[in-house]
């Protein structure tokens, strides 16, 4: 199940963004995305080398950069 998946790589659920987030590795996923998409994609992005000095977000569509900057803010 995906949000096992989630649970296991340390993702943790912000209710008021609808985002499963990982500050230490500095990745979020929006809900949409991980529902809609296969657990195999879910596995691939989180085990995806980021850069660790600025948040990667993963959403449906590309959010736009004021969305990003506010997620950043709000996160860390």
């Amino acid at each position: 199940m995906k949000r096992d998946i989630l649970r296991d790589a340390q993702y943790k659920y912000i209710f008021d963004r609808d985002m499963y987030v990982n500050r230490n590795v500095k990745k979020g996923f929006s809900l949409e995305f991980v529902d809609d998409k296969p657990e195999e994609e879910l596995i691939r992005r989180i085990a995806e080398n980021t850069d660790p000095s600025k948040w990667t977000f993963y959403f449906n569509s590309e959010a736009s950069e004021g969305i990003r900057r506010e997620l950043e803010r709000v996160l860390g």
